[in-house]
């Protein structure tokens, strides 16, 4: 099978998530014990507005520490995106690696397709992430106002790759994501590690070094 465009995710393939490390830092021990649910699916709801550019950074921090019940004297703006911020834990040397490969081959244009916000990509620009220079082109959510698994990011995706469906190969860690781009006929891989994925990528054809 051959394709024409191959699509990342971004965080869970390229960067390393931790949510955790946001709680710690902005919650005492004793509020960590409680029990917030709720208010934590409220959070996740306000996150998908900021992914989606609906807020900007000031009004994401105040409805955060409101909805989180946050001491806004406490935790400033600056601490509050720091620990947002530390989410992102660490790049995988060894996808930078995969990705270089498929780059050299000169065979694929490179897509990044990422349910991002503006704190969290700034942060990514500021520690000079240069395998980003190596994708073609580069869609943010904060930026088109679409959130993966919307079916509308995946038609825009075959848009801008100008070819039929099944030439654009998706990967992403996010089954929900995966499902969605195969029913719009894209190819899909569920990420889940980097011997894993060569595996796939040489089942269909792609054989790297």
């Amino acid at each position: 099978m051959s394709f024409k465009v191959i699509v990342f995710d971004l965080g869970g393939v390229f960067v390393e998530l931790d949510i955790t490390k946001f709680f710690k830092e902005v919650f005492s021990p004793f509020q960590l014990n409680k029990p917030r649910t709720p208010f934590m699916l409220k959070f996740f709801k306000q996150s998908d507005n900021y992914h989606m550019g609906e807020i900007n950074n000031d009004e994401f921090y105040h409805l955060a520490c409101d909805i989180l019940n946050l001491d806004k004297k406490h935790i400033t703006k600056d601490r509050f995106f720091k620990a947002f911020n530390s989410i992102l834990t660490r790049i995988d040397k060894d996808m930078v690696k995969l990705l270089e490969e498929l780059k050299n081959m000169n065979k694929f244009k490179l897509f990044c397709l990422s349910n991002i916000n503006e704190s969290h990509w700034e942060y990514l620009k500021n520690k000079n992430c240069g395998f980003l220079d190596h994708f073609d082109s580069i869609l943010l959510s904060h930026e088109i106002g679409m959130l993966k698994p919307d079916k509308k990011v995946f038609e825009y995706v075959i848009q801008l790759a100008k070819c039929k469906p099944n030439k654009v190969l998706f990967i992403d860690d996010g089954l929900k994501n995966v499902q969605s781009a195969e029913e719009l006929g894209i190819v899909g891989l569920e990420f889940n590690s980097v011997d894993h994925l060569r595996g796939e990528l040489k089942k269909l054809g792609i054989n790297l070094k």
